[in-house]
């Protein structure tokens, strides 16, 4: 049966590392088309100089408490996440893919929800919550074909 080429990207991802992946159909393999990595993003928010959260105190009391901010850490995540995000977009809108499927843990997941706009979120056939930023390509390629039912 003919199936017609359509352009499947592949990211998988965290909030400091992303490869991008490229097929043209599961029988063709797959090409590395990019790949991101953060050092700001990697690097503890100790070493970025905050140690301890923020803290507040309470009029009247005195008593102090935590103050929820993002550490620079979790700040250069987010950053590195909207980028890619915003790179996502871009090449839908230019048509450079027809499919996507995206990887990532829980928490970056969820940033790059935020930040996919609504035609690059429909390109979705696959996207899964798990860390495969480590994983080598065959060993990646492998999983996929074996998880994602059309390409």
């Amino acid at each position: 049966m003919f199936e017609p080429e359509r352009i499947t990207w592949f990211m998988v991802a965290d909030g400091a590392k992303a490869r991008l992946f490229e097929s043209k159909g599961r029988k063709l393999g797959w090409k590395l088309v990019d790949e991101w990595c953060d050092a700001d993003a990697r690097t503890p928010s100790r070493e970025l100089g905050e140690d301890r959260p923020k803290r507040g105190r309470k009029s009247g009391s005195g008593g102090r408490f935590a103050v929820d901010v993002l550490s620079e850490h979790e700040k250069a995540e987010e950053a590195f996440i909207h980028e890619r995000a915003k790179f996502l977009n871009r090449a839908e809108a230019t048509g450079k893919f027809d499919q996507l499927v995206l990887t990532a843990p829980p928490s970056a997941l969820g940033a790059f929800r935020k930040r996919l706009s609504a035609d690059a979120a429909g390109k979705y056939i696959l996207v899964l919550d798990k860390d495969l930023t480590n994983t080598p390509p065959k060993e990646l390629y492998e999983y996929f074909k074996g998880n994602v039912e059309r390409w």
